[in-house]
């Protein structure tokens, strides 16, 4: 069992990961149904998307992906900048497509609830 555990640790950290964003993205989807701008609710549930599964390397090898947000804080904490710099600029990016799609759905629901 120990040599199947060292040896897809990084498999068996990430789907524990995933199951844990799962349970906390529910929770914040239910948080977030009291509001009643579905622009802010849409904003806020995308931007804990996106902080929340947004993958970065975590060395330069290149060989492990982590959590960006969490490759940030060890490089911020430990004062290395490279690659919290680049970690810092996939949340970047994955954020402002988060915020294209949420555009593009305000606009195609504009345009339904006109009528064409």
């Amino acid at each position: 069992m120990d040599a199947f555990i060292g040896e897809y640790q990084h498999v068996i950290a990430w789907v524990t990961y995933v199951l844990a964003g799962a349970v906390f993205c529910a929770f914040w989807w239910k948080f977030t149904r009291a509001i009643s701008h579905g622009g802010w609710r849409d904003l806020l549930r995308g931007l804990v998307l996106v902080t929340i599964y947004t993958p970065w390397y975590i060395g330069e090898s290149h060989e492990h992906v982590a959590p960006a947000a969490m490759v940030l804080a060890m490089d911020l904490l430990l004062g290395s900048s490279s690659n919290g710099l680049a970690a810092s600029l996939a949340l970047l990016v994955c954020a402002a497509l988060m915020l294209i799609v949420l555009i593009i759905r305000r606009f195609q629901g504009r345009r339904a609830d006109n009528g064409g």
